[in-house]
């Protein structure tokens, strides 16, 4: 009898694990196909979800970082992508952080910090953010998507990316090393 239970038992186990499977499977299907059906925009400000890091509200970078009509309001546009695993990422979000607001006296910009992190570590996001006290806006790429339409498709983080006014890839830069945010806030200025 007891053999019987352990059969029905590894039975009743590999229906559950098929099943498991074959909803993974179908969502990472449907996820493939609902991206394929809405792929993000190549052009700046793209059309990417993004989720700020309290996971209360879900936006898009198009309305985000929207270049506005008039051209007077509009300015150039800071991107920093960063995970939270990465260290020199926190070195050059911390370097920015401290420079933020002299940087905002001298020039009018846009500046956002882009985590590309995986699901499991969407937690750590908002941690780091409260402990930081990162005073520009930080959202979540949930989806990695910004990987599909930046230049390099991110390989290597932190990245920095500055469009300008009218929505111009202006600067890119790979990895960090300091002295790169003096190089970054000339771009900056220049752009005005």
């Amino acid at each position: 009898m007891c053999t019987l239970s352990r059969n029905k038992l590894k039975s009743k186990m590999k229906n559950n694990l098929f099943a498991a499977c074959l909803a993974l499977f179908s969502g990472s299907l449907f996820a493939q196909n609902n991206y394929y059906n809405n792929p993000a925009d190549t052009i700046f400000p793209f059309n990417i979800p993004l989720l700020s890091i309290d996971s209360t509200k879900l936006s898009n970078s198009n309305k985000v970082m929207a270049i506005p009509k008039n051209e007077k309001e509009r300015r150039p546009t800071v991107i920093a992508f960063w995970l939270t695993t990465c260290i020199p990422c926190h070195y050059e979000l911390a370097t920015y952080s401290a420079n933020y607001a002299d940087w905002k006296k001298q020039a009018n910009f846009n500046m956002y910090a882009i985590s590309t992190d995986f699901p499991k570590n969407f937690r750590k996001i908002a941690g780091i953010v409260q402990e930081k006290q990162f005073p520009f806006e930080v959202y979540w790429d949930r989806d990695q998507r910004f990987r599909t339409v930046m230049p390099g498709q991110l390989n290597g983080l932190p990245q920095v990316f500055i469009f300008d006014k009218n929505g111009e890839l202006a600067y890119r830069h790979k990895g960090f090393r300091p002295g790169d945010e003096v190089v970054l806030f000339e771009k900056i200025k220049g752009l005005q």
